[in-house]
């Protein structure tokens, strides 16, 4: 095995279906990943894997992004009349996409629903739905879906988290009503809202795996310097692909 190093990482986003027939990605993980100094390449959606195995191949880094619910038969339980619509065809391709990656030992950051989907792919699973499986007063997505929650998290300093960040409590934007409840094995959580939902997770397993429960694209390309040190530290780790 060799070690090649680019001066320009590339980054592998993961895309969604926002409706029937057309796929897409959220133009600030695009944004996200230019501030910081890789290059983002949209990953085509398919089910074949050849395909997905040359593209994988030739990425650096992963970026799993987020928006949808993931379908509770994948971890292994009823779907709740809380549970969102999912969509199959897009766990299987995220799985697939994250199974490639980790075979490849690339850098891959999961955000929000990204997380989710390394969480159950591990072996993990989910709150459905938070306001009715664990209430709370902490407001971890909005009943105005034009409007992003804010809220403050809180960093284990022995985490990468913590060391990307620089800092052990951050304000963070959060748009999501599902969260990690069992943890995967190999994994330990690094940070959590006041009311105890797991905000961030990472591999103690295998190296360069992250999850965040929140959306750190939006205050990046806000200018939020704690989350353009995110995505700084996660190119930077995509620098040195093994291959």
């Amino acid at each position: 095995m060799r070690m090649i190093k680019r001066e320009i990482p590339v980054i592998g986003i993961s895309t969604e279906i926002d409706i029937p027939g057309r796929i897409s990605v959220k133009r600030k993980y695009v944004d996200a990943v230019l501030q910081a100094g890789g290059i983002p390449f949209i990953l085509p959606f398919t089910d074949n894997v050849e395909i997905l195995q040359s593209v994988v191949s030739s990425i650096d880094g992963l970026l799993l992004t987020g928006e949808g619910d993931i379908s509770p038969v994948i971890y292994g339980e009823s779907t709740l009349p809380e549970c969102g619509e999912c969509c199959r065809d897009r766990d299987d391709f995220d799985y697939a996409l994250l199974r490639l990656a980790s075979e490849r030992q690339i850098p891959v950051l999961g955000i929000c629903r990204g997380m989710q989907i390394i969480n159950t792919y591990f072996g993990g699973t989910l709150y459905q739905d938070l306001p009715e499986q664990c209430p709370s007063d902490v407001l971890h997505k909005s009943l105005d879906a034009s409007v992003v929650s804010r809220h403050n998290i809180h960093c284990r300093v022995d985490s990468e988290l913590y060391r990307m960040l620089g800092k052990k409590e951050v304000m963070i934007s959060s748009i999501h009503h599902q969260a990690v409840r069992k943890l995967a094995d190999g994994f330990k959580a690094t940070a959590f809202a006041d009311d105890g939902i797991v905000e961030a997770i990472e591999s103690v397993a295998v190296k360069n795996v992250w999850g965040v429960q929140f959306h750190p694209e939006l205050q990046a390309v806000e200018g939020d310097e704690a989350m353009k040190k995110l995505f700084v530290y996660f190119i930077s780790q995509a620098r040195t692909l093994s291959c």
